[in-house]
């Protein structure tokens, strides 16, 4: 497997500064936190709003059509651990117009968080007395 750090060294990319989606071991893209909003609904539903340069557009819409809805993908936000989360799409993309800068184009990533049982969560009580056994 091609390691993260050297990805990001090759392409000149801040980690601490990025969301990182990977997708199977080499699969991975990097955007900038500061083109990223994210947003988590009650339902366990995520929305990625990015504000990108139109080439980084083409980037991001090309990655995420290789996905299918329902897929497992993992994100990290700023190095703090990968998230595993489910592709479900990605918004039609709109053109932000104004004079003051370059043309950046909006769109959405829809994932669902993926829920993961740890192992540990659970273990049979080993007595039948102690009331902490059965929490």
């Amino acid at each position: 497997m091609v390691e993260l750090k050297d990805i990001a060294q090759e392409n000149e990319v801040d980690l601490e500064n990025c969301v990182v989606f990977v997708r199977g071991k080499e699969d991975i893209l990097a955007v900038d936190i500061s083109n990223a909003g994210i947003r988590q609904r009650s339902d366990d539903t995520m929305g990625f709003t990015f504000s990108l340069t139109p080439k980084q557009t083409l980037k991001l819409e090309e990655y995420f059509n290789k996905f299918a809805t329902g897929e497992k993908f993992y994100f990290d936000i700023s190095q703090t651990g990968y998230r595993p989360v489910y592709y479900r799409g990605l918004s039609p993309i709109t053109k932000e117009v104004s004079e003051e800068y370059e043309p950046k184009f909006n769109v959405t990533l829809f994932a669902q968080k993926a829920i993961v049982e740890p192992d540990d969560s659970y273990f049979a009580p080993t007595c039948a007395c102690c009331e902490f056994c059965h929490l």
